[in-house]
């Protein structure tokens, strides 16, 4: 504060010199140069002009400088973080919070691809749960949950909702699924084809997800049937072969 006050006085003396200078340059700008000059008058003038740009350069800084609110840093600090903010901004996601798009294939039971209205192909990986992989050779219960997908979106248009994370590290877009007023990544946890899978900062129902995994886990449900295949990283298929 004390900083400002102590610039205000210059601020004011340089508004008035470079008003005072400009309106002689527009007169009679000889007043500026030397009487032994031959310089004509549009030289002169715009030697002036010069001087009084500069003049008002100078008052213009003390002013952001003596102007009352925040500091010229935190002004500047305020913009970068505005261009930071415009550059995380989803791509996607908008006003109303979900995405409509058409499923065109089924990639597993949490993968599948869709069609944007841009006409775009993009993959689909669902949020805060994970289903047995398919790969070579599929685990227990991989083909069962794509299948359960399949029936449930194929050639279905679907709602997207993302959570604090578009994207995912492969590029797949990451979202709950909706169909039909229904979440598909809690029925595939209702019916024992997934776990939960928590990657922060994306834990918006959580809590919902594992009081779901909890029932289907007492009724030993399908992954959960098979004794120590369920693990926090994934699923354990040399503990589903041995427990065969």
């Amino acid at each position: 504060m004390i900083l400002k006050e102590s610039f205000a006085p210059l601020f004011l003396l340089f508004t008035l010199l470079a008003i005072i200078v400009w309106m002689i340059s527009l007169v009679k700008p000889s007043l500026f140069t030397r009487r032994s000059s031959n310089a004509p008058v549009r030289k002169s003038r715009k030697q002036v002009n010069t001087l009084s740009l500069l003049a008002g350069a100078v008052s213009f800084v003390f002013f952001v400088v003596t102007a009352p609110g925040t500091s010229l840093l935190e002004k500047a600090e305020s913009i970068l973080n505005s261009i930071n903010d415009s550059e995380v901004t989803s791509t996607y996601a908008p006003a109303s919070g979900l995405m409509e798009a058409e499923v065109t294939s089924i990639t597993d039971g949490d993968t599948f691809r869709i069609r944007t209205d841009d006409g775009d192909t993009e993959k689909v990986r669902m949020l805060l749960i994970d289903t047995p992989e398919i790969g070579d050779k599929p685990e227990p219960y991989a083909l069962e949950a794509r299948d359960f997908t399949t029936e449930l979106l194929k050639g279905q248009t679907v709602q997207l909702e993302f959570d604090e994370s578009e994207r995912d590290q492969y590029g797949r877009l990451l979202a709950y699924v909706y169909v039909n007023e229904q979440m598909v990544n809690e029925l595939l946890l209702e019916q024992g084809l997934a776990r939960v899978a928590v990657f922060p900062p994306d834990t918006r129902y959580v809590d919902d997800f594992r009081e779901i995994e909890t029932k289907a886990r007492e009724a030993k449900l399908r992954v959960w049937s098979i004794d120590n295949y369920v693990t926090n990283r994934g699923f354990d298929a040399d503990a589903a072969a041995a427990g065969q």
